[in-house]
């Protein structure tokens, strides 16, 4: 379940400059970002209006003017069905968007833990907390294969389009596993690949550090993902919802954007 050809350090650097100069393209406090960030999940390399179908109207009215970049696969808090007063962990938390959909849905009795490698995003993120007065909120540094948090401290695990910029998911797992308390549950939007096992291996030979964050590149096969959850150790896996995802690699191989939740048994 590990990157086929990069370092994790190179991972990492490519995360950084791509995902940090998204967060710096707009001024925090923007209505929405009006044009993807290039090889990101969210389209291809020429600039384009930023889909919104994965939220409501209301939902992006919900949070602070410049949480919404644009760059998901999907709308995991949907499927979270998270309650007042619940911690929930947000692995790849970005500008804050599915954060402070979470922080709304757990209420001032909760709490929500963002974490995220770029510094650019943290930034923007923070701002964003501190415009929309959230104080149910926290945005920290963090490789989401080790997470800062104890053992069982939350109850729900959220994650929209960032495991798979992971260097190795099953690890992203095995932390999130770790991390829930007993009955804990996860609901995650994600990229997989559909498709031969001998196309997917020729594709990932031309895989680099300029194309990792299309998303497609770090991608595993449906197969795999579903294997990495189960194997860490979580039950009633299911994908609950999908579409095409916008970037593709051609061929016979297809990128599904898929949300999957499933529960750590109590």
């Amino acid at each position: 379940m590990t990157a086929p050809t990069l370092t994790k350090e190179a991972i990492h650097e490519a995360v950084k400059e791509q995902y940090g100069a998204l967060a710096r393209t707009y001024p925090a406090g923007s209505e929405k970002a009006e044009a993807c960030c290039g090889p990101t999940c969210c389209g291809d390399a020429a600039p384009k209006s930023a889909p919104t179908g994965d939220y409501t109207a209301q939902e992006l009215a919900s949070v602070p003017k410049g949480a919404f970049l644009g760059a998901g696969s999907g709308a995991p808090v949907g499927h979270a069905g998270l309650k007042p007063g619940e911690v929930v962990i947000d692995l790849g938390s970005g500008a804050g968007m599915d954060t402070f959909l979470a922080a709304n849905a757990v209420g001032a009795s909760g709490r929500v833990h963002g974490f995220d490698l770029t510094p650019d995003m943290l930034n923007r993120a923070r701002a964003n907390a501190a415009a929309g007065a959230y104080t149910n909120v926290s945005f920290e540094q963090a490789d989401i294969e080790r997470l800062p948090i104890g053992d069982a401290q939350a109850d729900a695990a959220i994650s929209n389009c960032v495991i798979n910029l992971a260097p190795d998911k099953a690890a992203v797992y095995r932390e999130i596993y770790r991390a829930l308390r007993p009955g804990g549950r996860f609901s995650v939007a994600d990229i997989v690949m559909r498709g031969p096992a001998e196309a997917l291996r020729a594709f990932r030979e031309g895989v680099h550090k300029g194309n990792w964050c299309g998303c497609v590149s770090g991608a595993l096969s449906q197969e795999e993902y579903l294997r990495a959850i189960g194997d860490a150790g979580f039950r009633d896996v299911r994908i609950v919802a999908e579409r095409r995802a916008e970037s593709q690699p051609g061929g016979e191989l297809h990128a599904v954007a898929v949300t999957i939740t499933g529960r750590k048994p109590a």
